[in-house]
């Protein structure tokens, strides 16, 4: 793999905007969608796919066994996950300069993600096989596609992506609140996916995706969400379970305090912020693979809002402090250059009232000043908010919230 060592980081939060920009070039927002459903059904399961938010959402409801799930998936998404793959192996030949293919194998040669995912999740890898055999991809191409975030963190990427998510506590007024603007790289954009899973036992989760990936941010049917902040500062590994196994994994849980607690017990590939939601609260949790630490803005607040700098993990990669030495970049600068965090300290502090759904949508839709650095921007691939209550909903803008209308899709049938 390549050395992080030769990285250019003058604007350290801007620098891979280029590569966004050609990869867009390649990626699906000219892909035209078809406004009927489309079945896909095997001996035991009937799986489905519908086209909403006027044909720019794929709405998938799976269920029957892992494999069954992910088959269907592939099946059914079978040439938008040829098309997100390969502009996924252009990006990989981009950074990495190298073969992508070849990249891939020396990757996944030289790290160990399975074994914690055959400790922790080990139906997902059943799904993950699934999905390579529906859609006829490569499976070390569909496994590499579920590792984002582990391909940043062991290549030339310098910074990731602009992630922002809000959760407000549950009060008299309101239930709790978990929301996010999704942000990822352009070639993505024009093929947002929300998977409706049914798990054998019956549990439901509701989960914003990729075609061919298991999930990026969701929430179930126990009003038990998840939201994910990448977090390139902190320590890494190269085993560990990786995101995107991580936020399967909540959905699993019963509970948020149940979450809580499997997010401490498992092992990191990467350092993220997963901001936990539940039936009465939430909780940011800054992790890195040596240390997990929770943020609050003050002591005792209703809210909480999180972006891709932590703000109390110390934990840091030794290469990224070599980078900021090597390049005369102060720590403390680069740890506050983050526009959308003063866009969330200016609307939640000590004097900050109740916050409803609407005013959660504002913020989200909010472009404060001229820079790329807002809240929604140009790597928005989608908007999410979670009401979790007894009955909860699951809210999505298809895009960027600025531009676009929220819809809701229902748990229920």
């Amino acid at each position: 793999m390549v050395s992080k060592s030769n990285r250019l980081i003058q604007h350290i939060f801007s620098v891979f905007i280029l590569i966004f920009f050609v990869s867009c070039a390649s990626g699906g927002e000219d892909n035209e969608s078809p406004n009927e459903s489309v079945d896909s059904t095997d001996q035991k399961t009937e799986n489905t796919l519908v086209y909403l938010a006027d044909g720019n959402l794929r709405y998938l409801e799976l269920s029957g066994t892992p494999y069954e799930r992910g088959f269907s998936h592939g099946e059914l998404l079978k040439e938008d996950i040829k098309a997100v793959t390969d502009s996924l192996l252009e990006d990989i030949e981009w950074v990495s300069k190298m073969d992508p293919r070849e990249f891939i194998s020396s990757f996944l040669e030289e790290t160990d993600f399975v074994s914690a995912m055959k400790k922790w999740t080990p139906d997902i890898l059943e799904e993950i096989q699934g999905i390579s055999d529906g859609s006829g991809v490569d499976y070390d191409v569909i496994f590499m596609h579920q590792l984002g975030d582990e391909f940043f963190f062991n290549s030339d990427y310098v910074t990731a992506h602009k992630c922002s998510s809000i959760g407000i506590n549950k009060s008299d007024n309101h239930p709790t609140f978990a929301a996010q603007n999704m942000d990822i790289p352009p070639y993505f954009h024009g093929y947002q996916t929300v998977m409706k899973v049914t798990e054998e036992n019956g549990d439901e989760a509701m989960i914003l995706t990729i075609p061919g990936h298991v999930g990026i941010t969701g929430m179930n049917s126990r009003s038990v969400s998840i939201n994910c902040n990448i977090l390139i500062q902190l320590d890494y590994q190269q085993k560990g379970l990786p995101v995107s196994c991580i936020v399967r994994g909540v959905l699993q849980q019963n509970s948020a305090a149940d979450a809580i607690q499997f997010i401490k017990e498992i092992e990191h590939a990467s350092g993220q912020n997963y901001l936990i939601g539940g039936k009465d609260n939430v909780t940011n949790l800054e992790c890195s693979s040596t240390e997990i630490k929770e943020f609050r803005p003050y002591e005792n607040s209703s809210f909480t809002y999180h972006t891709n700098h932590p703000m109390i993990n110390n934990s840091f990669s030794g290469t990224y402090l070599e980078l900021l030495k090597e390049h005369d970049f102060p720590l403390e600068e680069a740890l506050n250059s983050c526009g959308r965090i003063g866009s969330f300290e200016e609307r939640f502090n000590e004097s900050t009232g109740d916050f409803g759904i609407e005013e959660i949508k504002e913020v989200l839709s909010s472009q404060d000043h001229d820079g790329p650095d807002v809240l929604s921007n140009i790597w928005t691939y989608a908007s999410v908010i979670y009401e979790l209550s007894d009955h909860p909903k699951f809210h999505i803008a298809v895009g960027k919230p600025h531009e676009v209308e929220y819809i809701e899709i229902s748990f229920e049938q």
